[in-house]
């Protein structure tokens, strides 16, 4: 068994993989976290994530900075967040992506959009075991592709909490010149979902945040809380998608069509959609706009690409999770940028 350890830099801001062990007698290669840099929380020293407080900040023992917080069962790091009900974890996360923007430029800046799956081949199929924060694989795979896969899926895992990806439970990587990545059920139950990445590493950073969140949004409004995969387009009595099947009434993704898109879709992108990507279909514009919802500050405009952003913050749990993903994307750009 060839286990590969994942450790929080110290010096450099790049992820790496930094040990390996091999095991003759064992057939399943696995990607590991480390348990070397686990500590107590109470050994982190806490700091307000403001900009004040974001300039100088010095690495603890257990490898995080001293404005963040080390997250045990995921062994990572995140910026502490400092705030206590809606409103106040609504500016929070307004305050982190203000200063995001001013390290790293615009969260939300595409070069490219992938739409199709023509010419697709998957090259690594992995299971993913959440609680343990392992990857798995029969497939026969240098210590190379290991280490790259596993930075792949490390990077989505560090941004998405594992409490909001449990479902999640198997990892491919694939080659294709026309799709960044992709999320799809791969259970006869419709309980479990794969995440697809690219081979093809992205180079912005901030293309990679709004793919990562783009599919995760996918998941969250397709899941099987959401969708009834078995009822039939004649009985289904909300909205019926020829892809999904028939959505719940409260699904967030009845809400987003039926405030947007029952009464037509606009054919111009100027106002109405965050991205030229958003016009594709329901689907695609619920998924651009929650990635939006995450990485930009509350709008404070009325077009209509504005209010869709803020259709999502009528929903508390969603506020939430994006306070808790700003606070996880912070500490990962910290480490995966090269300023």
């Amino acid at each position: 068994m060839k286990y590969l350890r994942w450790l929080l830099l110290y010096s450099v801001i790049l992820l790496t993989a930094c040990g390996d062990q091999l095991l003759e007698e064992a057939v399943t290669e696995v990607i590991k976290l480390s348990e070397e840099a686990i500590v107590e929380e109470n050994e982190t020293v806490n700091a307000t994530p403001t900009n004040s407080s974001m300039e100088e900040v010095t690495q603890v023992d257990n490898g995080c900075f001293s404005n963040e917080v080390y997250i045990e069962n995921e062994d990572i790091c995140t910026l502490v967040i400092e705030c206590s009900d809606y409103f106040t974890c609504v500016e929070w996360g307004n305050d982190v992506v203000t200063h995001l923007e001013f390290e790293y430029g615009s969260l939300v800046l595409e070069e490219s959009v992938a739409t199709d799956d023509d010419g697709l081949k998957v090259l690594t199929t992995y299971n993913v075991d959440n609680e343990q924060e392992v990857i798995t694989t029969d497939s026969d795979v240098t210590d190379e592709e290991l280490a790259y896969h596993g930075e792949l899926w490390f990077s989505f895992s560090w941004i998405i909490p594992e409490k909001y990806r449990e479902e999640i439970t198997r990892f491919e990587v694939f080659e294709s010149g026309n799709t960044l990545a992709y999320v799809s059920l791969h259970d006869d139950f419709g309980e479990y979902w794969t995440l697809g990445m690219n081979y093809e590493n992205i180079e912005l950073a901030s293309e990679t945040l709004v793919t990562y969140l783009h599919e995760y949004s996918h998941f969250l409004s397709l899941n099987f809380n959401e969708v009834d995969y078995w009822e039939d387009e004649a009985s289904c009595p909300s909205l019926f998608l020829k892809n999904a099947g028939c959505l719940y009434e409260d699904a967030y993704l009845t809400g987003f069509y039926l405030q947007f898109w029952e009464s037509g879709a606009s054919d111009v992108f100027e106002g109405n959609y965050v991205s030229e990507y958003a016009m594709t279909s329901p689907e695609e514009d619920f998924a651009e706009t929650f990635a939006h919802f995450v990485l930009t500050e509350t709008p404070k405009g009325n077009s209509v690409a504005d209010e869709k952003i803020l259709f999502f913050y009528q929903y508390e749990e969603l506020v939430e999770m994006r306070t808790e993903i700003l606070s996880r994307t912070a500490t990962w750009l910290k480490r995966s940028v090269e300023k």
